[in-house]
């Protein structure tokens, strides 16, 4: 799915949690992109710009929320990450050396710090880039020509016109999955206790059942390790509307649909693990009913959305419908 923006170019964009979490999502969006448009020459040089330029952005720009971009230039292509980077002074971000650096004169890569090492590569890999500061925050940019042409450290570029659409769009195979309606403190307790469960079963030094504790906890941490980003971007919707004093939020993330069957086994290695809780007599207790019937609701918002394409259920008139 794409999207006409100014000038006619295809953009695709996704809005993340501004976590190092985030990244690897940032990373697959960029790939599934680039190969929807048939330009797997640039994939390998896109992933590591966006991984680094995501990076600095959950590492250091301050922000709540990162908008990762991806515009067809024909041939080229143009990444950008932008924040509210406005919070953190350019040279907390960007190293001197890098800013100031002039023809000729490039430090290697391998001389910077790690601040500022990211960035230096991606100077390297693109054709141009730069990084625009505005009132709303900072927008990192690069150009990849796909060429294979590897350039010295370079300064950024002077302000570059990045206009783009704020709608989020997506490669082919990624959908975005809402939970409209659902309770927050409730929704915040179950993200908790699975964070619990896992440390706590890796502790059980025990054989006992078709599936050990030690093997489940690892199952389940598999199981949440790929759709991480999406995990992170729900916990930060919940954790923004507890601090507004919220009862319920609706809650958007974005996934690859590929990523629904995942869920759906997370579901039963969870049911499963409510078992061993009582069993081996964990100190993390068993799931209540109003737990089970949530994160229910919530493996069938991601599976039915993002593989059928159904309309999202709101939370209540879910309750409603079962009885």
């Amino acid at each position: 799915m794409t999207s006409e923006a100014r000038g006619g170019s295809p953009e695709l964009r996704i809005r993340l949690a501004a976590e190092v979490s985030s990244v690897p999502g940032a990373r697959r969006f960029v790939t599934d992109g680039l190969k929807d448009w048939g330009r797997e020459q640039l994939v390998d040089d896109a992933a590591l710009c966006v991984t680094e330029m995501a990076a600095n952005a959950a590492l250091h720009s301050g922000s709540t929320y990162m908008q990762i971009g991806l515009s067809d230039l024909n041939p080229a292509v143009r990444l950008s990450v932008e924040d509210a980077g406005g919070l953190v002074p350019l040279p907390a971000v960007m190293p001197s050396a890098v800013l100031t650096t002039g023809p000729g004169d490039s430090p290697p890569v391998e001389t910077l710090g790690t601040t500022g090492r990211g960035l230096a590569i991606v100077s390297v890999l693109a054709e141009s880039w730069g990084i625009e500061e505005h009132d709303g925050g900072r927008r990192i940019w690069a150009d990849l020509a796909g060429d294979g042409v590897e350039h010295e450290v370079r300064p950024p570029m002077a302000s570059h016109d990045l206009t783009t659409p704020r709608t989020g769009v997506l490669p082919a195979d990624w959908a975005t999955v809402r939970m409209l309606r659902s309770p927050v403190q409730l929704g915040l307790r179950i993200d908790q206790r699975l964070d619990d469960l896992v440390r706590e079963l890796q502790l059980i030094d025990s054989e006992e059942g078709p599936t050990p504790p030690r093997a489940l906890a690892q199952l389940i941490e598999q199981l949440v390790t790929r759709p991480a980003f999406a995990r992170h971007m729900g916990r930060r919707t919940a954790q923004e509307a507890a601090a507004a004093g919220l009862e319920y939020v609706d809650i958007e993330m974005t996934l690859p649909r590929e990523m629904a069957s995942g869920v759906r086994d997370l579901l039963a290695a969870d049911n499963l693990a409510d078992e061993i809780c009582e069993t081996h007599h964990l100190l993390t207790l068993r799931s209540t009913p109003e737990m089970v019937s949530l994160r229910t609701w919530m493996t069938e918002c991601i599976v039915t959305q993002a593989e059928d394409g159904a309309a999202p259920v709101p939370y209540p008139e879910w309750l409603e419908r079962r009885g």
